[in-house]
């Protein structure tokens, strides 16, 4: 019975299949649509979870304005100095700020999440029209795994944060600790599906550069070498005529000539099984891939705008908790009068484990958006390598038009247009944030001075 239940589980046949995990989150209102799987097999918006998410942030709201009211914070439960009642008021603004922004596009832009995937649901019905099929349960495992993975990683966070809270003899309410808890559960959705929609993009593109465009290759490596073969064998047997060699001599010669051609014919073909539809008409094929890369790019446009704003909240609140972490850990270790002794190790374990949850998911939402641009590159080196060996002047042209599209229409990640999402930002923000931290410092020196 575990068995069966396993394999009904892991089961995928279609992109509504592999999407499984994602369709869960709907429940909390971050992912409002349904999946309809019966036979007109399309996606809705959900009236539910659209009321799902109004209520979840409603309660966000309630706990969040309430802890302000009672005056409580995670860090004033710890010391107060002037530049840590600054800090807080500063994460606080920006934490309301981004969730606002993380609800708002998840609610009012749902429609561009429907729109990924039918557009990946058309891309999938081009593939099976060159005779492929993706493996739909690789895509349901990834996303079961980075699903499980997050959880892991926020329960065992919460309980690390509120056991070390409760060790330092700090007893958080119910309210100021859900205003703490919520953000980061709802960060952690938001990037869940930024790494879902984007891995659905990744695989297409893979499917692209691994199978079809290097099947195409070799099929046209095939094609030029048997015609150069074809032609010294021509050349040969004239070669012989004009000797005139025997006629017996000459047929051993063409049939030692006609079994190498064989060999050769038979040996890439059968090793690599290209499908018959792009050994027949090279051009159709081409023509599809055209097609498929143009409609991966409009998925990857559609995932930078419906993504666009929550990440610049989510990666502008990142920066500030890894710049207000790191000067609070410093504060601390150059103040420690600050602190009673008892509570010296959990404060360090506090902040750094927060420092740390934010460094990975500015690491997560950083490597998603930077292999999905790897990925879309590699096409345009494939089709000049075919370019270089083709001789035909349909197949030249296909292809050109192909390398035209490929290097007007790139795929981009970007904050609202302010930073690009790749491994630059992480630079970008240990700069920034050594920076800040160095002038937080400073006005901290200061402050004692005037003291």
């Amino acid at each position: 019975s575990n068995m069966k239940l396993w394999a009904r589980i892991s089961q995928a046949d279609n992109v509504f299949q592999s999407l499984r995990p994602l369709t869960y989150i709907s429940l909390v209102g971050l992912a409002p649509f349904r999946l309809n799987l019966n036979a007109d097999k399309e996606v809705h918006t959900s009236v539910y979870s659209f009321v799902a998410g109004i209520v979840h942030y409603l309660i966000f709201v309630f706990c969040f304005v309430t802890s302000i009211c009672e005056g409580e914070s995670i860090i004033g439960y710890f010391f107060q100095t002037n530049i840590t009642k600054l800090g807080d008021s500063t994460l606080r603004l920006t934490g309301i700020i981004a969730m606002s922004t993380i609800f708002g596009f998840a609610m009012f832009r749902r429609q561009q999440l429907v729109s990924i995937m039918q557009n990946n649901i058309i891309v999938d019905e081009i593939f099976v029209r060159l005779g492929l099929k993706l493996d739909y349960r690789r895509i349901l495992l990834f996303s079961f795994l980075i699903s499980l993975g997050l959880v892991f990683f926020n329960v065992i966070y919460l309980c690390v944060s509120y056991g070390l809270l409760i060790s330092a003899n700090i007893s958080p309410s119910f309210v100021t600790f859900t205003a703490f808890a919520l953000p980061h559960i709802n960060i952690s959705l938001m990037v869940f599906k930024f790494l879902c929609t984007t891995h659905l993009a990744q695989s297409r593109f893979n499917m692209v550069n691994e199978v079809r465009l290097i099947h195409l290759i070799i099929n046209l490596i095939t094609h030029f070498t048997l015609q150069i073969l074809q032609d010294i064998l021509d050349s040969h047997i004239e070669q012989h005529r004009a000797l005139e060699l025997s006629p017996m001599h000459s047929v051993v010669h063409h049939q030692l000539y006609a079994h190498r051609l064989r060999s050769l014919m038979s040996t890439p073909l059968k090793r690599y099984s290209v499908t018959s539809i792009i050994r027949q008409s090279p051009e159709y094929a081409i023509k599809q891939v055209a097609n498929i890369h143009n409609l991966l790019c409009d998925i990857c446009q559609t995932i930078e705008e419906y993504f666009t704003y929550p990440l610049l909240g989510i990666i502008a609140i990142s920066f500030l908790f890894i710049l207000f972490d790191d000067f609070y850990i410093l504060e601390a270790l150059l103040n420690p009068k600050r602190l009673d002794k008892s509570e010296d190790e959990e404060f360090f374990a506090f902040f750094l484990t927060q420092m740390m949850w934010y460094i990975v998911i500015i690491f997560l939402i950083v490597e998603a958006s930077s292999n999905t641009i790897r990925n879309s590159s590699f096409a345009a080196a494939i089709v000049h390598k075919i370019l270089n060996i083709s001789d035909d002047p349909e197949l030249r042209d296909r292809l050109f038009r192909l390398s035209l599209q490929l290097s007007h229409r790139k795929v981009c990640f970007t904050a609202a247009g302010l930073f690009r999402l790749d491994r630059t930002l992480i630079f970008t923000i240990t700069g920034a944030a050594t920076c800040y931290l160095i002038i937080l410092m400073q006005f901290r020196n200061t402050h004692h001075v005037e003291d």
